[in-house]
Parts: C-alpha cells; structure tokens; sequence
C-alpha cells in the first residue's frame, strides 16, 4: 500500500485545468464518488466561469441560484464561521474536501498559503475556477485514501468532510470509528508543531433534528438522534462523542463552538463558555427556526421556544446545530485570540444586504459591551444617505429577554390573540413615548423620528425598569408613521419569526395585520397597508443594493429567481398574452419581494 501513497509535491500541474493531479497525462485518477449530480455541478461550473466576480461572498452569484445545491455553492455567508475566529493572515492552510469552493475562496483571500484538496475532478476545477486570480491558492485532485501528507500546514480543515469517513475510508473490515480515525490521523499527519485542526459538521442531536428537521446526510427524520440504524452512511457526532474521538486520535486540546442555523450558513456562532456565563441570555442571538432553501421539514416543536429552555438550562451547546472545533495536539502558543475567544457570541450579517454592510456584531462578556464592526471588505454607508443610514458602534449590553420572546410565548399558548394584544399595546405606547414628532402625515397617522426604524420586538429587551431598544443598526433620515413601524414588528416578529406555528391562528396574514393595527388606527384599511407594504419594500432594496430582487420563486425546475421565472413564462406563451405578462410583471414584483420579506 505504501508505493501507492502520493505525496501532493509529486502532483503535475495541468494548465488546461488549473488543477495538479498525481497522473502526468492531467486525469484525476479514479472517480471520487461524491457529486451533487452532473447537472447541478455543471451548472454551478457554468455560474461561477461566467461570473464577473466570484469573490468571497459574492453578491452576483447568488443571484444565479436556482435551488438548494446550486444556493450552498453560489450564496454568501459560507465561510461565517471561519471568519469569526480572526486566524492570522500568514499562516498556511490544507483544506481536505474543497467542494466548489466557496470556502476555499475565503481561505485564498485571508491567508498566505492555501492547498486544496479534492477527489472530485470536476470539483477540483470548480474549485479553480471559484479561486481564479489567487496565486497562493493551488488546488489538487486526488483521493484522500492515497495521499501521503507532510507536516507543512498551520491548518488542516475538515469543512462538512469528517462525517463522511465511514462512507469513503472505509476498507475492508473497517469500522465507522476506525475510518474516522484513519481520517483525523490523515489530518494530523499535516499538521506543523503547533498547528490546529478545524473541523465544521453537525451535530446528530442538533435541535433543528428533534423540532423536524431532517438528517442533513440521510434526508431521515431522527436518523442521527436514533443512531443511524442503516450501516454505510455518513454519520456526525453529539458534542461529548467528538470530543471523545479527537481524544483517541491525539488531539488532547480542542475548543468547541456552536453554529446556528448551521455550520453552512451560520449567522450566530456562540463561543463555549456558555457555563460560565449563565445569566447572559445567550439565546438572544439564536435565530429560528433552521431551514434550508427547497428543503422541507416538519415543525414539530416551537425551535426558538426549546433553544431559549436549553440555552436557560445551561445545555444549548449539547444540543447546537453544528459545531466548528479547533483542535490540536496541544493547545496551540500565539492563537489566543481564535482558541480562547473574549468574546461570548458573534452575529454575521451577509446575507440579504449589499455588500458594503456586511458586519459582525460580538458580545463582550467582561466589559458587558456589543460591538458591530464592518468586514474587511466593506465600505460601509448606504446606497442613498438621503433615505437609509446604516452605523456601526460599540454599545452596552442590556441584561434581559428580548420582547420576541413574549411574541413567541403568546403565539403557543391557549388564546394567541388576547395574549398577544396586550404585548402590542405596550409596545406601541413605548414606540410613542420615545419617538413621536408631534407631528402627523397626510392621513393623521403619527409621525416618528427615523431612529425608531429598528425598534421593533425582536430588538427590544424587558429590563427591570421597562423596555430598551438594541441593535440600532439603521435609521431613515425623515419620519416614518407609527403604523408602519407596528406593521415592521407585526411582519417580522409575529408573522416571520413564528410562521410555521401560527397554524389556523392567523389564516391571512394581511387580515391579521390590519386587525391588529385597527386596535390603534381604526382607519387603517388594505390601501393603507399596500402603502406600508411599498414603503418596506423600497427601504429592502436599499439595504439589498446590488443584490435587488434576487429572491426565488417555485418553478418545475426548482426554486429560480423571479425576474426569470417570468421571462421563462413569456417564451412557453402565445405571443398575445405576452403584453399582458408584460403588464402584470411589476405587480408581481412588488408582491414577491413583499412575501419573501414576510417570510
């Protein structure tokens, strides 16, 4: 077996390709039999060769996403977690199992070497193309099983890929837990004294699993929560059984995070030092419920509801989503700031904004502070300053629940309704206290200030002496009605956050929006509410920018953006019914980007 063993400075560079491979004549070698399917990986090739930019976050390919295989690979946010542990820009980087490269594109842009290695051939040329312009960045085609590593690396990341040792490491005879030994012994046979292992999979008790979502690998309801029952499978790990496994395979040091929604596209990664901190109401930053674009599951459980239960029991980082874990031989000199984190929670926000407000905000647990920051990249500001302001700052943390959770409470319990009207009442009344003008608009609605345009439920938290606004990312610089501001909360935090359980509470939710709002304006009707509608749509596309309306719609070929979705209609119709396509395409428009925003 040892003749056959390739070391990756052996690989052939192949200029057709961009890609080394370990056969001369530039083939890959053997089928690595891992692939999304012929059409979808084509496609995703076709996207990303066409693509005028296809950097790290990218807000022109995700506009080319057409479902979910083609989304993982398009869309922004893939390399989150990573991102958030602010890992030196010199070190060198393995990643084994590039995929298409998304994260491999983060990698290439941060640090000063980057090798990728994948078994797929057409992967791996994806993955060059995704990387085009990084001259740090090699990509290598070869199969993990046959590859001979030197210890060389400051990283060896294994990104969606330890789970699947029992499938491709397993030789005859061998177990689960042997192939992924094999695997993690791979890994660290890479590694530099002093270097860390990082490892992205899910957790097979997750939370998402026991609310109804299914086995992200298996597509089983409770597979891993059963134990996967059906031998050959990719298989990940709770919590204490991986830290049991990098035990036996020498990795004495490892630190663990926990990712919601999920490790491939997490927008909260908590650090794990949950238990020392257990009166921070770290469930504050866990968004719900965990879905995955064109996949459907069950919503057996109110998933906010049991994280908050977890999170106040101290156990939310047994039951995390996913887990990104660093790990090492021992614990590492010189990365303090990525292994032993000061702060407690990071929020990423990239998805469904332009490109110049990409942030991270952190919570700072021993100065009791929140700092938003701008990524790297971003410049900050906003499209139109005369309409939307967007600040970044550092301000205190406030102990308490957030008023969503409230929302949340009302919406399971016994009258949806008589426990909800009460929660608006008051929270009404504190959005006048705090920002009413005076003044009225041109239906006698009250105008307030503009800084009340984040100041909606799911920013808000009950202190003890009342309730406090957060997060206050965004301002209009003109006044905006009250109503609008309740029709913000109703959409987002009633409807949008706790969609899946209303069940026959709300029927229409643009009948319950206008019953609730009457409560206050009992003139408020359906004209006033399209107006308020328009209004949250033009202030969306300022903060999406660049990425316009790039949201999808259901089609026979999956989920593809509207704007096509139509052009697509008009080629299948007589040519007299495409004026009236024509006609009807902006109403369609104004009533797509309403319902995705609702949703």
């Amino acid at each position: 077996m040892k003749n056959e063993l390739h070391c990756l400075s052996e690989f052939t560079y192949q200029k057709e390709s961009g890609v080394h491979t370990a056969a001369r004549d530039g083939s890959g070698g053997e089928e690595f039999a891992y692939s999304d399917g012929d059409e979808a990986e084509e496609y995703v090739f076709k996207c990303i060769r066409e693509a005028g930019d296809v950097s790290d976050n990218s807000p022109e390919l995700v506009r080319w996403a057409r479902d979910w295989s083609s989304y993982y690979h398009l869309a922004a946010g893939r390399a989150n977690h990573i991102r958030v542990l602010d890992l030196p820009r010199e070190l060198s980087v393995l990643e084994l199992g590039s995929g298409c490269g998304a994260v491999s594109r983060y990698l290439g842009e941060h640090h000063h070497e980057v090798h990728c290695v994948e078994g797929s051939p057409r992967r791996a040329m994806i993955t060059r193309e995704r990387c085009r312009g990084l001259k740090n960045v090699k990509v290598f085609c070869a199969d993990f099983r046959k590859l001979e590593l030197t210890p060389e690396y400051d990283i060896v990341l294994l990104n969606g890929v330890l789970e699947y040792a029992p499938v491709f490491f397993a030789a005859e005879g061998r177990s689960p837990a042997e192939a992924t030994a094999a695997l993690l012994a791979l890994a660290r046979s890479a590694l530099r004294e002093n270097g860390i292992l990082l490892i992205a999979i899910e957790n097979k008790i997750g939370l998402k699993y026991w609310c109804g979502a299914t086995e992200d690998h298996t597509g089983r309801l409770f597979d891993g929560i059963h134990g996967y029952p059906t031998p050959g499978t990719a298989r990940t790990y709770s919590r204490r059984e991986l830290g049991d496994v990098l035990d036996a395979s020498g990795f004495a040091f490892h630190q663990f995070y926990s990712c919601f929604p999920d490790y491939k596209f997490p927008t909260t990664v908590l650090a794990d030092d949950h238990a020392a901190h257990p009166d921070l109401f770290i469930h504050n930053w866990i968004e719900y419920p965990a879905e995955n674009p064109g996949i459907a599951r069950d919503y057996l459980i109110h998933e906010g509801l049991a994280a908050r239960s977890l999170s106040d029991a101290g156990l939310i980082h047994e039951f995390a989503n996913s887990f990104l874990v660093v790990a090492s031989e021992k614990q590492p000199v010189g990365l303090d700031r990525s292994i032993k984190p000061d702060w407690l929670a990071s929020k990423i926000s990239v998805a469904n904004r332009d490109r110049s407000v990409h942030c991270v905000t952190r919570f700072f647990p021993k100065t009791a502070t929140i700092e938003k920051t701008l990524v790297d990249y971003a410049q900050g500001g906003a499209k139109d300053a005369k309409t939307l302001a967007h600040a970044v700052e550092t301000a205190k943390w406030i102990s308490g629940n957030l008023l969503s959770w409230e929302v949340a409470d009302a919406v399971m319990s016994r009258d949806f309704r008589k426990a909800l009207l009460p929660l608006v009442a008051e929270y009404h009344d504190a959005l006048l206290q705090r920002f009413a003008t005076g003044a009225s608009d041109d239906q006698g609605y009250p105008l307030l200030r503009g800084e009340c345009f984040d100041f909606i439920m799911g920013n808000i938290i009950r202190t003890a002496t009342g309730l406090e606004g957060i997060d206050n990312e965004w301002k209009m610089e003109r006044p905006l009605p009250a109503d609008y501001i309740l029709y913000r909360s109703l959409s987002y935090d009633v409807l949008g956050r706790n969609r899946r359980w209303l069940g026959q509470n709300v029927p229409d939710a643009d009948k319950f929006v206008i019953a609730v709002v009457r409560s206050w304006y009992p003139g408020y009707d359906q004209q006033r509410h399209d107006r308020n509608r328009s209004l949250e749509s033009a202030i969306l596309s300022e903060v999406r920018g660049e990425l316009g309306g790039t949201k999808w719609i259901s089609s026979e070929d999956g989920m593809v953006p509207w704007k096509r979705a139509i052009k697509k209609i008009a080629r299948r119709t007589p040519a007299g019914l495409k004026a009236r396509i024509v006609r009807l395409s902006a109403a369609v428009d104004e009533k797509l980007r309403v319902l995705f925003a609702e949703s």
